[in-house]
């Protein structure tokens, strides 16, 4: 989405009347959603458009000729698509298209609002299937040597824990803890030597692991991204994040921007470049 991932849309509007296209442009502005508006009025307009300003929104109308030979919305990569048509039989042609929503002419505001509202929840889900391709990509890049192991722990931050059992304490490597369960004010820490629990918050020990390599996928979970196996869709717009011991955990949507930190700075190790957020 537009904006770093901002609520603001770039929207094209491909309609070929005149005063079809400018009542549109005049819907949206008066939601107060789009970041740019662009319109076109013929297929070809539409290609030279959807090159330049690369739409996270294209409204079509299929009424408009030529619209069948627009490749750019049947690629994998397409913007989120609203069709658009004064014939409501001409609706199963948006299957094809894999359309968010269908609008009848005239479009009427509170009818394109909710359009929009599916829109934004499409994009929302594509942006988490973005991100966690990237997660499984780092993950395994890490396990490939790719970038720093695991036990190379950066700035202040200390590459152990303290772990009391009964009245032995001693100090957990935290290249063996594969994740870090919480609930309430305790916490159970899941490593290769077994479980621990800890009479401390998952927020609280959030903030001594290093976020290079320790990301919080979800309010209870905190994962070692080297021991990340697969990210997967659930089928239902949402995502588990499988571990290498099996486990499977969800991929809160809430999380995105903690994700985007951990992805930049494993990027910036990898090129030897400032830390820079990843894309989605």
């Amino acid at each position: 989405m537009a904006a770093g991932g901002s609520n603001r849309l770039r929207v094209l509007v491909i309609e070929g009347d005149d005063v079809a296209r400018r009542k549109l442009r005049q819907l949206l502005d008066s939601l107060e959603l789009p970041e740019r508006v662009e319109d076109a009025a013929s297929a070809a307009q539409a290609a030279v458009k959807l090159s330049e300003i690369a739409p996270d929104l294209v409204f079509l109308d299929l009424d408009l000729p030529g619209t069948a030979t627009i490749d750019a919305l049947r690629r994998v990569d397409a913007p989120c698509l609203v069709v658009m048509t004064a014939h409501p039989e001409l609706a199963l042609r948006t299957l094809a298209l894999e359309a968010v929503d269908c609008l009848v002419k005239p479009v009427e505001r509170e009818r394109l609002g909710l359009a929009l509202r599916h829109v934004r929840r499409r994009l929302g889900e594509r942006r988490i299937a973005q991100l966690a391709l990237e997660i499984a990509g780092a993950a395994a890049a890490m396990r490939g040597g790719l970038l720093p192991s695991a036990s190379g722990f950066s700035g202040h931050y200390s590459d152990q824990m303290t772990i009391r059992v009964r009245r032995r304490m001693f100090a957990l490597p935290l290249a063996d803890i594969a994740w870090i369960e919480g609930a309430s004010q305790y916490s159970r820490v899941h490593a290769k030597g077994g479980e621990y629990l800890l009479s401390r918050s998952l927020s609280s020990l959030e903030c001594e692991l290093d976020p290079m390599r320790f990301f919080r996928i979800h309010r209870s979970a905190i994962v070692n991204a080297t021991y990340v196996r697969e990210v997967m869709s659930r089928g239902d717009g949402r995502y588990n994040v499988y571990l290498q011991g099996g486990e499977a955990l969800p991929l809160g949507r809430a999380r995105r921007e903690t994700l985007h930190r951990l992805l930049g700075g494993l990027g910036a190790k990898k090129s030897g470049g400032p830390k820079a957020a990843a894309s989605g």
